[in-house]
């Protein structure tokens, strides 16, 4: 048990004086010196009488000072009576809640509390958590005369009830229902492919459209976990290496357009009609003299009309097969004649037709290839006059009225002419006032696109079986040799009603599924990209793009290596079941750009520029024989690509 000088230390200063005042009283050695400090019970009475700690002892106290006098007179009877007080623990002073014990220090009390509580009489709860948060790793509550440790949210309190450690909410396979789940500290995360976004309440991963945003600067198409940005292609128009925003289509490779205005291109009509007609009139008969130079790769077209009306005499030089071909008509009798060497290999060369002591001489570089009777003159009298119809690069009346029909569009440039001794000068002027009516001053063979235009052919692509019972099969064998003066252009679709286009194939400078930058050639159904090979557009050099689809496969090859699929088999069965019934109705095959169809309907509808021709299910396609051509494309020739300067 203390002592009650021991207990004595929790007092105030004067009051631990006055219990060592009370103690020595009961020991019966009260010192003369304490009167200095406690001279009186008035003095007494002030230290303790606001002090409920001292109610027990106190007033038993003044009773023994009533009764035996003051405790400076040292009466054996006043130590007698302090020594018989009562026991201080009786009744408990200390608070039943927060005391293990109460010790009685005769004149005096200890209160020993329990763990989590202070005060002199136990009753004060200690806040454990104020000193370095209880031992706690997370959070700390007190409580009265306790206190627990407890883990934020994603944490479990481990078993010392101090540490948390992180729960494993991924464990739990349900925690993200399809998606992934990412174990984080305090927390998880559940995660989807790029392009969805996780729905908490359905616990599934959903398509983001992030066309909502727009994210376009001009068209977009969303798809199942992506989108694509579409510019307007014909316009001009590809997209920007950001992906979203739009600008111009611009040449990477320089090719020589320069043109020559002393020149006379045959090929500006589509149509076949004439680019210049020419009337003579003469007093007196007057017999035909025409000399020019003729440059061309084109086999087959007219190169002029001689004559009257339809129906009266008239002749027509043309080419067949690369060699010059001369029509004739005298009173109602038609002659076609053939000879000479092959002229289309685009070499300059000097052509005459002249009549001469009846009979018509066709020379090549001053050799004569033909000579012909006539029956007739080419200058027609009429109302006293002779007249004389003369037409370049056509006939004035249908081919078919020919004596034998040819297709009258011819690629091919003329210069240095001379009709009738040169009494056709406004020609000249003409043609120099008109760069359209002029031609490159250097050629190359192919046909070349300015990227302004497309031409399109009736193609079918089916094969029949004299089996009826055989279902009809189709396919499309395209081969493209191509000289690309940008990396952005369709080279080849096919396009159905309503302008869908059902198939295409096209240049193009950026992969839409992996947002890159890269030149490829694509393969596409209804705007799904089925291969992809990648190519080097911009290096002025011819390259081979070979596609084949049938009804089970696709493939794409670009200088004979084998392009990549984009779709999975299923995909790709899906893709060219949609290509089988669009094939079973009309389709239009277009060549080097689409016509007025929505941007998004191809992953490209830029127009091709460059040099290009084209073969269809083993066949050369001659655009002089598709359905129609823009006039700026040239069907059999090509500038070449600019040499840099020494």
């Amino acid at each position: 048990m203390l002592r009650a000088r021991e207990a004595a230390q929790f007092l105030r200063p004067r009051q631990r004086r006055a219990y060592q005042v009370f103690e020595e009283a009961k020991q019966g050695h009260l010192e003369r010196e304490c009167i200095e400090e406690l001279c009186s019970q008035e003095e007494a009475r002030e230290v303790f009488e606001n002090d409920p700690e001292t109610d027990y002892f106190y007033p038993r106290y003044l009773d023994c000072v009533s009764k035996y006098g003051s405790p400076y007179t040292k009466s054996p009877d006043f130590v007698t009576c302090v020594q018989n007080l009562p026991d201080q623990c009786s009744p408990n002073p200390c608070d039943k809640k927060g005391t293990q014990m109460c010790q009685d220090l005769m004149g005096n009390f200890y209160c020993q509390c329990r763990a989590g509580w202070g005060g002199r009489l136990c009753d004060r709860d200690v806040n454990e958590c104020s000193q370095q948060n209880g031992g706690c790793n997370q959070i700390c509550f007190n409580k009265p005369g306790s206190f627990h440790c407890a883990c934020y949210s994603g944490y479990a309190l481990s078993p010392d009830g101090r540490t948390c450690r992180d729960v494993d909410e991924c464990a739990n396979g349900g925690a993200c229902g399809e998606a992934r789940c990412r174990n984080l500290p305090g927390s998880y995360s559940c995660l989807c492919d790029a392009g969805y976004a996780f729905s908490s309440q359905e616990k599934i991963c959903q398509d983001v459209d992030e066309c909502a945003d727009g994210r376009c600067e001009q068209a977009c198409v969303n798809s199942p976990g992506g989108y694509t940005c579409h510019c307007d292609g014909r316009g001009g128009l590809k997209l920007s290496p950001d992906m979203n925003t739009c600008e111009d289509i611009l040449p990477c490779v320089p090719f020589d357009v320069a043109k020559s205005m002393k020149s006379l291109y045959l090929g500006r009509m589509f149509s076949g009609t004439p680019v210049i007609r020419l009337r003579f009139k003469r007093l007196q008969p007057t017999r035909l003299v025409a000399e020019f130079d003729f440059r061309t790769f084109d086999p087959e077209g007219v190169l002029f009309f001689a004559g009257g009306h339809q129906d009266s005499a008239w002749i027509v030089l043309g080419l067949r097969a690369g060699r010059l071909e001369l029509q004739l008509r005298y009173h109602g009798v038609g002659r076609v004649t053939s000879s000479g060497p092959v002229i289309n290999h685009g070499m300059w060369q000097t052509i005459s037709v002249e009549e001469l002591h009846r009979n018509l001489v066709v020379k090549v570089n001053k050799d004569a290839v033909m000579k012909i009777a006539v029956a007739g003159d080419l200058f027609q009298l009429d109302r006293g006059l002779y007249h004389l119809n003369l037409t370049v690069g056509g006939i004035p009346f249908k081919e078919k009225d020919l004596v034998q029909p040819i297709n009258p569009r011819l690629d091919g440039c003329m210069r240095s002419w001379n009709w009738l001794n040169g009494e056709d000068t406004t020609i000249q002027e003409t043609v120099k006032a008109n760069p359209k009516m002029q031609c490159f001053s250097v050629t190359e063979k192919g046909s070349f696109y300015p990227g302004s235009g497309f031409a399109f052919y009736s193609l079918d692509y089916t094969q029949t079986s004299a089996d009826v019972s055989t279902e009809a099969t189709w396919q499309i064998e395209v081969v493209a040799r191509i000289r690309p003066v940008t990396d952005t252009g369709v080279l080849l679709a096919l396009v159905g009603s309503d302008h869908v286009v059902v198939l295409s194939v096209a240049l193009v400078d950026y992969h839409s599924t992996k947002k890159l930058k890269k030149q490829l050639v694509i393969l596409a159904v209804e705007g799904v990209t089925l291969a992809l090979m990648e190519i080097k557009v911009c290096d002025g050099q011819e390259h081979r793009v070979a596609v084949s689809v049938r009804k089970d496969e696709a493939t794409l090859e670009v200088d004979g290596t084998k392009g990549q699929s984009e779709v999975s088999a299923a995909g790709l069965q899906e893709r060219l079941a949609v290509l089988t019934r669009h094939l079973q109705g009309s389709v239009l095959t277009f060549v080097g750009g689409l016509p007025d169809v929505p941007v998004t309907s191809a992953p490209v509808t830029a127009f091709f520029r460059g040099c290009m021709t084209l073969e269809v299910n083993q066949k050369a396609l001659d655009l002089d024989e598709a359905a129609y051509k823009h006039s700026d494309i040239t069907s059999h020739s090509c500038p070449p690509v600019e040499q840099a300067a020494p």
